[in-house]
């Protein structure tokens, strides 16, 4: 379609610009036309729009009246609660579910007040998705609350507020306006907010237009429309002879885009379907966090379970095209099929044959002479043993409140699908009670700033350090690291994939 308007274009341009002069001309003819239609019809409308603005106004007093009374009533919940702040996250969960015309509740404290949280500690939720439907989702506000408008100055001022319109990046991430009501001690001192957010469409009024903005609109746009006939006269006349090469560029463009969707698809037809129940009924708590680079990421991940133990495995093919993803598809698929052929009597197979049989399997079939790198370990989960195979990928980390952050050691062995035949060595080690088992690629410390320099495992083991301190829960370990990298790359492009695994015992 787009090949045939291109060549039907130059056609045109090349017979027809004194046409393109004529239509402009009567372009400007239309534009008087409609400056006239749109002064008489702006008159007729403008009694319309007062009728509909008093509507609106009186539905936006009765709308903010009901948020006011909501906060109000789960005020006493919140005072009666305020020893144990666990009880936030549901408090907050319940005044979004109950009140379709909110969109974010959160319960912001002074900083500090409570010494086992964090020192910012603000529960926040918000609906599931943008029509309200669903249980709301709850979780921590990710940026400093204190400097925020709807925190500081209800703060400061002890007294409830309604804010300006401004987007909510990080929490709701709409376009809101905020009720905020100080949260008093027993002391009546202020030592929290409460908040309910209201969509700021719900909340708006329909701007006023004068007769003054109008005619200058269209004085503009008349102008504009001067211009834009001369500019396209010069473009016309200057680049008739590329249309060819345009046409080329857009029908190129179009088979890659082609080409990153197969491969999306791909990607996302990979994931493990395990749901949070199965593994909730193994004690075992499973995250992953996949940070994508623009191109189609060819990181990927899987496990299942074998009677009591898990098998999991984290890997990167090279690239970031159809080809590496249908690599990576290639490899997940082996790696079901090499686990199951090596699960003997129902237990988990050996990952060193499990990565033997994948890498004669890549030899065999790889004439594109791809590899990647793998790691593939068997956790028992009644003895918390972990027996692994490494296959180029980085050493995964052990994290613990006990021994903080701690790499496990590796054998070095080559990536699959490089030799065939290669024995690869298998390892085994006792986890402690408390761990988290943290595997990543490398895309994650290879994150690189905007002078180049990479994030580096060194700075990635201090993140984890943070999190053993403070016994992070393995989804917020994964998004503390989201935000530290992220941060360390700052406006830098993102060259590479991240991809994070997390397992815990529950």
């Amino acid at each position: 379609m787009i090949k045939n308007h291109i060549k039907s274009t130059i056609r045109k341009a090349q017979a027809g610009i004194a046409f393109i002069i004529v239509a402009a001309v009567l372009s400007q003819v239309i534009n008087a036309l409609q400056y006239v239609y749109t002064r008489r019809n702006i008159r007729k409308q403008s009694v319309e729009n007062t009728y509909k603005n008093m509507v609106k106004l009186q539905r936006t007093a009765n709308l903010q009246t009901s948020v006011e009374s909501a906060v109000e009533a789960t005020m006493g919940e919140v005072t009666v609660q305020l020893g144990d702040p666990d009880q936030f996250y549901g408090i907050t969960s319940r005044l979004v579910s109950h009140n379709d015309y909110i969109v974010g509740c959160a319960i912001a404290m002074r900083p500090g007040y409570y010494p086992q949280k964090d020192k910012l500690f603000a529960p926040f939720a918000y609906p599931e998705n943008k029509n309200g439907k669903g249980q709301p989702r709850v979780k921590l506000l990710p940026y400093d609350y204190t400097k925020q408008e709807w925190f500081a100055t209800p703060f400061q001022k002890d007294s409830a507020m309604w804010t300006e319109p401004y987007f909510d990046k990080g929490g709701s991430d709409l376009l809101v306006r905020t009720y905020s009501k100080p949260i008093h001690d027993n002391a009546g001192r202020v030592v929290g907010i409460l908040t309910a957010d209201v969509f700021f469409k719900d909340l708006a009024t329909d701007d006023d237009f004068t007769y003054d903005e109008i005619d200058r609109i269209n004085f503009v746009g008349f102008i504009l429309q001067i211009l834009g006939l001369l500019l396209v006269v010069y473009i016309v006349w200057k680049y008739t002879s590329k249309f060819k090469q345009v046409n080329h560029l857009i029908m190129e463009q179009e088979l890659l885009t082609k080409e990153l969707q197969i491969a999306s698809d791909i990607q996302t037809a990979m994931q493990p379907n395990i749901s949070d129940i199965e593994n909730a009924r193994h004690h075992l708590d499973v995250q992953k966090l996949l940070i994508s680079a623009p191109d189609v990421s060819a990181d990927f991940y899987d496990y299942f379970y074998v009677g009591s133990k898990v098998i999991f495995c984290i890997g990167d093919v090279p690239g970031s095209n159809v080809k590496a993803a249908l690599m990576m598809s290639i490899i997940r698929s082996i790696f079901r099929t090499s686990a199951s052929i090596n699960s003997v009597n129902g237990e988990a197979p050996s990952p060193a044959a499990v990565i033997r049989s994948m890498n004669d399997s890549l030899c065999t079939v790889n004439h594109n002479e791809m590899f990647a790198t793998l790691f593939v370990g068997v956790l028992d989960l009644n003895n918390a043993i972990l027996t692994y195979t490494n296959a180029g990928n980085p050493a995964p980390v052990v994290v613990s409140p006990s021994t903080g952050a701690k790499m496990i050691d590796i054998d070095p062995n080559i990536p699959v699908g490089i030799m065939e035949g290669y024995e690869y060595t298998e390892q085994r080690i006792t986890l402690i009670e408390d761990f988290t088992l943290f595997v990543y690629n490398d895309g994650l410390y290879e994150t690189e700033n905007i002078h180049h320099e990479p994030y580096g495992q060194k700075r990635m083991l201090t993140r984890l350090e943070s999190s053993a301190h403070h016994n992070d829960a393995p989804k917020k370990m994964l998004s503390n690291m989201q935000e530290a990298v992220e941060s360390y790359r700052g406006s830098a492009p993102q060259e590479d994939d991240i991809l994070m695994l997390t397992l815990r015992m529950i």
